[in-house]
């Protein structure tokens, strides 16, 4: 079954090189994206490898750890990016050659739940040339696609919480725990009967640490 959360109040700006129309959001127990331009499984990954500027298939994403192995409830017990001990601050995903997105979903767990399926306090944020330029507080379950339809950034920052309150108060140096696995971008493809109804908040440009 297809949840979808409605996240807030779409908001459209001009930006420095483009405009930001209309990001949604989606939770799904699938993968939503077809014609994939761009893909990452991360199964070619070796415990306690460097995860800084980690590529695949012109992905990048970033942490300053190593990767840890283990198996992430909800995932399929494959590698996945996963910072040992966590992250203090967000994992950067981007395209190797600074284009922006279009449509993009991947799989999560977190180090928070690390033995059973819970509840994931999600924090997104997105960039355009280093402006923040939405973001999004998302409540998933391990092993849950989160999905972005539409684009205008360069640059998806995500963390996984230990709680709500924790990830509320929006502190780029709180541990983050998030695993995040087969992500996919392309175009989204509704499933017959699909609502999409979530929108992304405009916060106010403001330039990346």
């Amino acid at each position: 079954m297809i949840n979808h959360w409605t996240i807030g109040t779409l908001t459209a700006a001009a930006l420095t090189s483009s405009t930001l129309a209309s990001v949604s959001t989606y939770t799904s127990d699938i993968s939503m994206i077809g014609d994939i331009t761009n893909a990452a499984n991360f199964n070619e990954l070796e415990h306690q490898q460097s995860l800084s500027g980690y590529q695949e298939d012109g992905l990048e994403l970033n942490s300053d750890r190593d990767y840890f192995s283990w198996d992430a409830p909800g995932l399929d017990g494959s590698e996945m990016f996963y910072a040992n001990t966590g992250e203090l601050g967000l994992i950067d995903i981007s395209l190797v050659d600074g284009s922006d997105f279009t449509d993009i979903d991947m799989q999560i767990s977190s180090g928070w739940s690390p033995a059973e399926i819970g509840t994931m306090y999600l924090w997104v944020q997105l960039y355009s040339n280093g402006d923040i330029v939405g973001e999004f507080d998302i409540d998933a379950t391990t092993g849950d696609y989160i999905g972005l339809v539409g684009g205008g950034y360069d640059q998806i920052s995500i963390g996984s919480y230990g709680s709500a309150a924790i990830r509320d108060s929006h502190n780029e140096s709180a541990r983050n725990a998030i695993a995040i696995d087969n992500i996919s971008v392309g175009t989204y493809v509704p499933t017959p009967g699909t609502l999409m109804i979530a929108g992304c908040g405009l916060i106010g440009l403001r330039r990346r640490r």
